[in-house]
């Protein structure tokens, strides 16, 4: 019996059971990113939009519509993607097509959650998506996280994308 909790308890303290985790609400992320208020808004997509984001980065947008919150032109994305296994839940704010910041809110896979790390995260602020739908930047990879660095990666374009259409519909409402 000594030797299972022994057991039981090296593996709870393992870096694979210590990686999913839930850490970021999105009422977290309002109050911290939009201290002063935000708007609720949905993003309809055309199919031709569709067609664009499978053409530029490679990501089949299935859905209609996404929804985002904004506050003085910043725009915060929740966005999920699939790592090895499970989804990863990531939260990108943008302005201007260019990030400033990007997070894991929620992580489910058993290892990799060492990009939600801010010295990892922060090789994505000032990123923008270049014509050929890559990122203007090199993001270093993490051994051991290479489907979770990916996912965040292809969520960052992902979420630059969604911006430039959202400038667009702003735009033409104006």
């Amino acid at each position: 019996m000594r030797l299972i909790i022994i057991l039981l308890l090296a593996l709870s303290a393992s870096p694979q059971a210590l990686a999913k985790g839930t850490y970021l609400t999105l009422p977290q992320l309002l109050g911290e990113w939009f201290p002063s208020g935000h708007e609720a808004r949905t993003l309809w997509l055309s199919n031709e939009q569709k067609q664009q984001a499978q053409e530029l980065i490679r990501y089949d947008l299935r859905q209609a519509r996404v929804k985002y919150w904004t506050h003085n032109g910043h725009n915060l994305w929740v966005l999920s993607e699939t790592g090895k296994e499970k989804p990863i839940t990531f939260a990108v704010r943008t302005h201007q097509g260019v990030i400033e910041r990007i997070e894991v809110m929620v992580f489910r896979e058993i290892r990799g959650d060492e990009i939600r790390l801010p010295v990892f995260t922060a090789q994505f602020a000032q990123l923008q998506l270049t014509d050929d739908g890559e990122l203007s930047g090199h993001i270093d990879g993490i051994s051991g996280a290479t489907y979770s660095v990916r996912s965040m990666e292809k969520v960052a374009k992902l979420a630059l994308l969604l911006d430039r259409w959202a400038a667009s519909a702003d735009e033409n409402l104006h």
